[in-house]
């Protein structure tokens, strides 16, 4: 009987300390953790090129050229609204630049590739990134390619 007291008493502890226990933060959605300041460069940035404000554009961000990766580094990222309805923009960070492209991969394919030159001159960027970079660009313009984002950027594909 003794034996059965401490197994449940041992039993409650463990499951208690397990409510209270700190577990690593969970990020299913592989969302990249941005500081403050480019946070608002980016929210800035998604209302002038698709006139869309508030819809968290600075906090929905990806990293393009290895999407498990969550920590905010020197990478090419995308961003977008929160919502199945809201394009996809994209953006280079290298330390202390951003390079955000203006152009929508889903409308303008060709504008995408005239600013990833101005990108590399701006940014400085080495043959090796510049490598890696295009591809995850040429992967992201085909998974956009056709896509229309739905009726409420109709206005927007005008533009």
């Amino acid at each position: 009987m003794k034996k059965n007291i401490y197994l449940v008493f041992g039993f409650s502890f463990l499951v208690f300390a397990s409510l209270f226990a700190k577990t690593p933060k969970q990020n299913p959605f592989q969302l990249v953790d941005v500081p403050d300041s480019i946070y608002l460069k980016l929210e800035s940035a998604y209302k002038s090129i698709t006139g869309f404000d508030n819809v968290n554009a600075g906090r929905n961000v990806r990293n393009l050229t290895d999407r498990k990766n969550i920590v905010f580094k020197n990478d090419l990222y995308s961003f977008k609204g929160q919502g199945p309805h809201f394009p996809r923009c994209i953006f280079i960070f290298k330390n202390p630049n951003i390079y955000i492209f203006r152009s929508i991969g889903a409308f303008d394919f060709t504008g995408i590739l005239t600013e990833y030159l101005e990108c590399i001159k701006f940014l400085e960027l080495t043959e090796t990134e510049r490598v890696l970079y295009l591809k995850s660009i040429a992967s992201y313009l085909e998974s956009e390619s056709g896509l229309t984002y739905g009726a409420e950027t109709k206005m927007l594909k005008k533009r």
